[in-house]
């Protein structure tokens, strides 16, 4: 057990610092296996929360929709909108024609083809009607009849149907695509092609639909493939293949305000902009840049303001913290506390490192027991080379003390976040403080962004937090 000089308290971690791996599945759902074979955070999973109307999921960095809501279903595939389709099922799950999503598929009267179903002619329960001697016909989601054979449609007028029992030639005698017999060699309509895209279905109708070839099945216009960069998105037949984007930045979506994976969607699962004094995190997230610090604090007075928190530099920072005030200081101030797994992505940078700064233990470069070493003539160190020097508390004794956010330039990384390591412990949620503090007998470990000091959620001296926001 490691305690803290000041306090005279035991920190624990409820976890070894550090936790080996071969593969994902040896570590913890929300983090990976890293190249160097430890378990750590993963960026992805810190997405990975309040999505809309369900429950998320991370697997090893992959983002998950799980359960939906009561009557919302995930219909579009995408993470970041959660179960974005509300309906709730009828007709027991059966599509009939009704304008309705009887099976909550994102899609309405699918089984039903309006424009050729002569009982749902352009709309449900259209039904065409059925003349004498003829039979109803729909295309395009227009009511036709043909007549049946040996009755004829003389004088062109639908109500009384096929009212002739002779044939009188139309059109010049000359057979087109009209369902009635020009000719009058008994045949309707032979030798038209009716099956092709330019001449489709019983009235030959030509299928043409933007940005797209078509083909034509069961008598109905169809899109077979989009062209170019085009899509259906809408799933409309009518305006073709509507949507037109070119893939940028390898299809992966960023912050550039254009769709770059051409899904509909722009710069869609990224936060692309932080408040002040908050530094972006691989888009997903913002943090504060200095340990959090009262309103009112100043260079040598923390204040007295507990409305909300600021993240500034030069100021003394907020201690003496419990979970319920840091949490209500961040709430207070449109952010909340940071998860574990955020923090600990930002203590440990885009190199994955041990401290903010490196793998390598350094007493000068955050605030911590050793940082301010009895070195000078007289003391016992006094022929030390370098002061200050690791550990050099226990051999020369130090003035430890915390100092104003941002004094230590060095303690950060390539996210230019300050004092992660060292300083002041941060409370995290779940109330445990993560990066060590000032005044801890044994920095090198405490300060390691892996280490968890669990001592409840109650106000302890050196306590002091941060906050987080995710746009939410």
């Amino acid at each position: 057990m490691v305690s803290c000089v000041v306090t005279e308290r035991e920190y624990r971690s409820n976890i070894d610092d550090t936790r080996y791996c071969e593969f994902d599945t040896q570590c913890e759902l929300s983090e990976i296996c890293s190249e160097n074979g430890k378990c750590i955070a993963s960026t992805q999973c810190l997405s990975c929360s309040s999505l809309p109307h369900a429950l998320s999921l991370c697997y090893h960095g992959l983002c998950l929709v799980g359960m939906c809501e009561e009557n919302y279903h995930d219909i579009n595939g995408l993470y970041h909108d959660g179960c974005e389709y509300e309906c709730a099922v009828s007709e027991d799950g059966i599509e009939i024609c009704d304008g309705y999503d009887n099976d909550c598929d994102g899609r309405i009267d699918e089984d039903t083809n309006i424009l050729t179903d002569p009982l749902n002619c352009g709309e449900c329960d259209n039904k065409c009607p059925v003349y004498d001697n003829s039979e109803a016909l729909c295309v395009g989601g227009n009511c036709y009849f043909s007549c049946v054979e040996g009755y004829y449609d003389v004088d062109g007028i639908p109500g009384n149907g096929c009212e002739s029992t002779e044939c009188v030639p139309t059109a010049d005698g000359v057979e087109i695509c009209d369902l009635r017999d020009n000719n009058c060699n008994g045949v309707t309509d032979e030798g038209i092609i009716k099956d092709s895209p330019d001449s489709c279905g019983p009235l030959c109708t030509e299928c043409n639909f933007p940005n797209s070839v078509t083909q034509c099945i069961d008598g109905g216009c169809e899109i077979l493939n989009c062209l170019g960069n085009c899509q259906d998105l809408n799933g409309k037949r009518d305006d073709g293949c509507e949507y037109c984007c070119e893939i940028t930045a390898g299809g992966v979506e960023i912050c550039d305000g254009i769709d770059n994976d051409c899904n509909g969607y722009t710069d869609e699962g990224l936060l692309c902009e932080c408040p002040d004094g908050m530094a972006l995190i691989n888009d997903i997230f913002c943090i504060d840049k200095y340990e959090a610090s009262r309103p009112d604090a100043t260079f040598s007075n923390p204040g007295t303001d507990n409305s909300m928190a600021q993240s500034v530099p030069d100021v003394i920072p907020w201690t003496n913290t419990s979970l319920q005030d840091a949490s209500d200081a961040c709430q207070n101030a449109g952010k909340r506390l940071c998860t574990p797994e955020e923090w600990e992505l930002v203590c440990r940078g885009t190199e994955l490192s041990e401290y903010s700064y490196g793998n390598d233990y350094n007493p000068t470069t955050c605030n911590g027991i050793d940082s301010f070493c009895f070195c000078g003539p007289g003391s016992s160190c006094e022929s030390a080379d370098v002061c200050p020097f690791a550990h050099c508390y226990q051999t020369c004794g130090a003035s430890f003390h915390y100092v104003q956010t941002g004094q230590f330039p060095d303690c950060t990384n390539s996210f230019g976040v300050f004092d992660i390591n060292g300083n002041v412990w941060e409370r995290v949620q779940g109330g445990a403080g993560r990066g060590g503090a000032y005044n801890c007998s044994d920095s090198e470990r405490l300060h390691k962004c892996s280490y968890i000091a669990d001592w409840g959620t109650s106000p302890i001296s050196n306590f002091g937090f941060r906050c987080c926001f995710d746009g939410d």
